[in-house]
């Protein structure tokens, strides 16, 4: 049935088929090349921050690691989050029932809680702040790698300073 349908006597419809996929596929692959030519690049408006980072419980052996100073990373995204300005090393924040069901805070021998404050630049978002393409904000949590040190932990602060 199809055998003999030809367009201009020439052309089957499978064959102006592939013709015309062929001609979209070479016009969308021009446009994609060309997509970034006549861009100038323009650097957003970054402003420093303090961002502070917080961990009920940690070894001891990880928290006194930590020293002022430090470069901070996103661990799982290699993203720079500043240096440390500020550290708080107190007793684990841990929570227990009594012996009479209520919830109270306890100790736990060998484990600390950690806030780092780190100074950095960023680009503030309506959500929070930017780096590199990442959004990040309050309540945000994430691994962070201060010096040699890799805690779990949860953006606590943002402050813009200045």
């Amino acid at each position: 049935m199809f055998k003999d349908a030809k367009l201009f006597g020439k052309i089957n419809i499978i064959d102006l088929v592939i013709i015309v996929a062929i001609i979209g596929a070479a016009v969308f692959g021009a446009q994609q090349f060309r997509a970034g030519e006549g861009l100038i690049a323009v650097a957003p408006d970054t402003q420093e921050f303090y961002i502070s980072f917080f961990t009920e419980e940690v070894e001891n052996f990880t928290a006194y690691a930590l020293r002022i100073g430090d470069s901070v990373f996103d661990n799982g995204r290699n993203v720079p989050m500043g240096v440390v300005t500020n550290l708080r090393i107190e007793d684990a924040i841990i929570w227990n029932a009594d012996q009479h069901g209520n919830t109270v805070r306890s100790d736990k021998p060998g484990f600390s809680s950690v806030e780092i404050t780190a100074r950095l630049s960023a680009v503030p978002h309506y959500h929070g702040i930017m780096i590199g393409g990442n959004r990040y904000g309050v309540g945000h949590s994430l691994a962070v790698r201060a010096g040699a040190s890799i805690i779990f932990m949860r953006i606590s602060g943002l402050e813009e300073i200045g």
